[in-house]
């Protein structure tokens, strides 16, 4: 396995009656890209089941998605798997036509 730092951001999530965004970054061990984006998800779920909303079937959903995930060539000592979200708590404003 290969660790990699995983950068994303969701939109549209509804957390405590309000519409909010986030910021997800860390480190995960994964075989791929792909995995390592899933595997960033899967550990953020386990502190912000909010993020779930994103698998919903019925559009509009929540999305997430991957702004960068790089792999680290070098070996790394001393880094743990694992994520850390920020919520952007965001008030939703109603267009107003005039």
């Amino acid at each position: 396995m290969k660790m990699w730092q995983v950068l994303a951001y969701g939109k549209g999530f509804l957390r405590a009656n309000r519409e909010a965004g986030f910021c997800l970054e860390g480190f995960v061990y994964a075989d791929s890209s792909n995995e390592a984006f899933a595997r960033a998800i899967a550990l953020a779920k386990r502190d912000w089941p909010e993020i779930a909303q994103a698998e919903q079937g019925d559009f509009p959903r929540p999305v997430i998605n991957a702004d960068e995930i790089d792999e680290f060539k070098n070996e790394v000592n001393g880094v743990e798997e694992g994520v850390e979200l920020i919520w952007d708590e965001q008030e939703a404003v109603p267009w107003i036509f005039r």
